[in-house]
């Protein structure tokens, strides 16, 4: 029903609404333009049109009124003031006018080319004693003017300069059909452009939607591909990770799910097999060979089921640990008393040599760590092996030391050591769970379990932040 959805309300659709969107960003650009750059244009093309009109009137008034003087006088060889106006206003490029001011509202043409009626910039000069300058008239019939009063043979004049505004009205007019034309040209094709980049958009936006389906079914073999380096891209190459994440982490709970189901298979065939043999078993030593064996298995079993559930719970972030000041020197004389019955009866010499070290985390799960270091050394060891358990303080950092006589790891097992279900040959007894967990333990703690080969024995070294407060 999506499609059909989408054909019925086109605007449900990106494409549509980017385009639609670059057409609103040109009819306001267009709109801008039309109300502030057009009348700016227009203000400014007629204010230098003022301007030259003014200069012309400062720059030549002195020979003007000279020539002008000279006209009225009757000086040989000299024209009449009409033609000395006609000159002027050619040597200006304006249309020149001269009036004789009677009162300062009052002003009587003095050439033919003069207006009868006397403009509101001629009369602002007539009023004061400088230039003045202005736009007059409306419409078709707008004119830059500049004028100037002079004073000859005792009579007072206003010199009119003045030029049509017609080609600047045209230069705007023009303007505003070519913006128009460029505006019904550049519009369409700038939506096709808009709508054809929103489609590729869109489509690598399809792929990466198609991408993710494929991940929320389960499907985490095809890679996730964008050759943009945009947010798209950045967003590609984050969903490309988050696959490999999620593919790393369904191969990890495959492989769980898979060891874990052989290790609880073993003792639960061997409980069965006991049974199915101490059922027909009619030897009482036999049949209390077989229940101690069957013991171990259970204990095992269980062993097992409680690693299992503390792996879930770190998985999870249910196990709550605690940031306190802890002794460990207390932590391992507790865990070495109670586990010596223990290594005595496996064969093993169990030591401690504490000195105090103040660290900050979770007595209890420091116990734990310890207890499973203590127990792999008493397993993984050949009968007669020795124990010690240590602490140490040095430059910020407190730990528990266990260290064994027996043989080293083999440097091709030491990487895997902390991993789930690692076992390495001739591990004996166990399911590779203990060493995993005591580790995420120490990371959540802010520390790490480490194996330490350097010395003349092996050790398991858990370090933590040492309490520096007294």
């Amino acid at each position: 029903m999506d499609w059909l959805v989408d054909r019925v309300f086109p605007f449900r659709r990106l494409t549509v609404w980017l385009g639609l969107l670059l057409l609103i960003v040109i009819v306001l650009a267009l709109a801008l333009m039309s109300l502030l750059v057009l009348p700016s244009l227009e203000e400014s093309l007629v204010g230098n049109r003022v301007d030259t009109v003014a200069r012309s009137a400062e720059q030549s008034a002195p020979t003007f009124q000279s020539n002008f003087e000279n006209a009225l006088t009757g000086a040989p060889g000299s024209p009449d003031t009409d033609a000395v106006t006609a000159a002027y206003g050619q040597l200006t490029n304006t249309d020149a006018a001269v009036y004789q001011e009677v009162s300062s509202t009052t002003l009587v043409p003095v050439t033919a080319m003069a207006p009868r009626q006397a403009s509101d910039v001629a009369l602002a000069a007539a009023a004061g004693d400088s230039l003045s300058r202005g736009v007059t008239g409306s419409g078709s019939t707008r004119r830059a003017e500049a004028a100037f009063p002079m004073v000859v043979a005792g009579t007072r004049y206003i010199v009119v300069l003045s030029s049509s505004l017609d080609d600047v009205d045209a230069s705007v007019r023009l303007t505003i059909r070519r913006s128009l034309l460029g505006a019904l040209i550049a519009v369409p094709l700038a939506v096709i452009a808009g709508v054809l980049a929103a489609a590729l958009l869109t489509r690598r936006l399809r792929r990466l939607e198609r991408s993710a389906r494929q991940i929320s079914t389960g499907r985490l073999d095809e890679p996730i591909r964008d050759r943009g380096r945009d947010e798209i891209g950045e967003l590609a190459v984050a969903l490309e990770r988050m696959r490999d994440e999620i593919a790393a982490t369904d191969a990890s709970r495959r492989a769980f799910v898979a060891n874990a189901s052989h290790e609880l298979r073993t003792p639960v065939f061997a409980l069965s097999g006991f049974l199915e043999l101490l059922v027909d078993e009619d030897d009482e030593a036999m049949r209390a060979q077989f229940l101690a064996t069957m013991q171990d298995q259970v204990e095992r079993l269980t062993k097992l089921a409680t690693d299992l559930l503390d792996l879930s719970r770190l998985d999870a972030g249910k196990v709550p640990l605690e940031h306190e000041p802890i002794e460990l020197a207390a932590v391992a004389e507790r865990i070495t008393r109670d586990l010596t019955p223990l290594a005595a009866k496996r064969g093993a010499t169990l030591v401690v040599e504490a000195a105090p070290a103040m660290a900050l985390g979770d007595e209890a799960r420091i116990g734990q760590i310890t207890r499973v270091l203590i127990d792999n050394a008493m397993r993984h060891n050949p009968v007669g092996v020795e124990i010690e358990v240590s602490t140490a303080l040095t430059e910020g950092t407190a730990a528990i030391v266990v260290a064994d006589s027996g043989p080293r790891i083999p440097e091709a097992e030491v990487a895997a050591i902390f991993t789930r279900f690692s076992r390495g040959a001739g591990a004996g007894e166990g399911s590779g769970l203990g060493l995993a967990i005591a580790g995420e333990l120490a990371a959540r703690m802010g520390g790490r379990l480490r194996l330490d080969q350097s010395g003349d024995r092996k050790a398991f070294r858990l370090e933590l932040r040492a309490d520096e407060e007294p």
